[in-house]
């Protein structure tokens, strides 16, 4: 059995390797045919298809360049819409750019207008504030004078009722409680007044002193204060430590001549109200500027400023309830000038007093203070 098997195999091996031998030798045969009938006919075979070939590249070569006119058509056309738009863009940024600078020039115009709208409101504004500042300044200054006053009248005492002057004569021991405030003039009746007819008067004069200057600091530069027991005071400082029954003033020859009539007057209501606080419990004596003599008179202070004063402060006396001592009825000569036997100084300043004059001032005092 197995060997039959095996003969099978054998036989269908050999089968197959001669069919494959046969169709080997029939390829080889086709082969040979097929060049054989190229090689006789060369010509007819090869050229066909370089036509066909040629044809094609043609064709192609056509397409491509038309397909090249198509894209440079195309792009011509890209072309012409890019610069349409850029045109169209340039347009409309230039329309932008006017519009823009347009509005710029009105909102310019307008932020200009507000400007000046602006500067004018400020004006006016600053011109209402000023004006409400310098109503509210006057009506502060209205309201400081009108404080100032009120102090003023306040710190002026109230008015003492008139002294009924019996007119009788005096004694020198009537001023031992009297402070006699002065200048130059009054330094002069101090050393007269050594021989005791004042008795033991104490005095509060300097040379210069004035109503004026008799305000300012104990310290201050140019001042001019008096001497009370070896040390400088000032006059209200000095009739506070004493504390007078009797005081006696005779200024403003030296405020005349630098501050006017007016000026002088001032400084008398200043420095009396100041000496009225001081010695609220003194008799105050307010004694007139004795006059010059005719020759001696200067452009400022004369015969005529001292009269003027004279004559103003006798109603200031008679409000505050002063006692207002005429000296330069005593002294003069009837014209107005200063007698010439009463000055001490007569090629110097013609109004300073002699001891003749000094007799003649105390004689006066003697017989007008009660």
């Amino acid at each position: 059995m197995k060997k039959l098997l095996i003969l099978m195999l054998s036989a269908s091996l050999l089968i197959g390797l001669v069919g494959c031998k046969g169709k080997t030798d029939t390829q080889e045969q086709e082969s040979t045919l097929t060049s054989a009938e190229s090689s006789a006919v060369p010509v007819k075979e090869s050229s066909e298809p370089k036509k066909e070939t040629s044809k094609a590249e043609a064709s192609k070569q056509e397409a491509s360049k038309a397909e090249a006119s198509k894209q440079e058509a195309s792009k011509a056309e890209a072309s012409k819409v890019v610069s349409k738009t850029d045109s169209s863009a340039a347009d409309t940024s230039e329309t932008e750019i006017s519009k823009t600078e347009s509005s710029e020039t009105e909102t310019s115009v307008e932020e200009s207008t507000e400007s000046e709208v602006s500067e004018e409101s400020i004006e006016e504004s600053l011109v209402l504030e000023s004006s409400a500042v310098s109503e509210t300044s006057e009506e502060e200054s209205e309201a400081e004078e009108s404080s100032e006053d009120s102090q003023t009248e306040e710190s002026i005492p109230a008015p003492k009722p008139p002294v009924a002057l019996s007119g009788d004569t005096v004694d020198a021991a009537w001023f031992d409680d009297a402070v006699f405030v002065g200048d130059s003039v009054t330094l002069k009746l101090s050393y007269y007044a050594d021989n005791g007819s004042l008795g033991n008067a104490t005095f509060l004069c300097a040379g210069s002193l004035g109503y004026n200057n008799a305000q300012m600091g104990l310290y201050e530069e140019g001042n001019v204060h008096p001497v009370l027991y070896g040390e400088k005071v000032t006059v209200f400082g000095g009739l506070s430590q004493l504390q007078p029954k009797k005081i006696f003033v005779m200024l403003g020859m030296n405020d005349i001549g630098l501050y006017g009539v007016d000026g002088a007057i001032e400084g008398m209501k200043t420095l009396t109200s100041q000496i009225s606080q001081s010695c609220p419990d003194a008799m105050i004596y307010i004694q007139s500027v004795t006059p010059m003599l005719e020759n001696m008179q200067l452009t400022d202070l004369n015969n005529r400023t001292i009269a003027e004063f004279d004559s103003k402060v006798q109603p200031i006396c008679q409000q505050r309830g002063y006692i207002y001592l005429d000296i330069a009825s005593a002294v003069e000569d009837g014209s107005g000038a200063l007698i010439y036997d009463y000055c001490g100084d007569p090629t110097a300043m013609g109004l300073h007093f002699s001891d003749a004059g000094c007799d003649a001032w105390v004689s006066y005092l003697k017989s007008h203070v009660a």
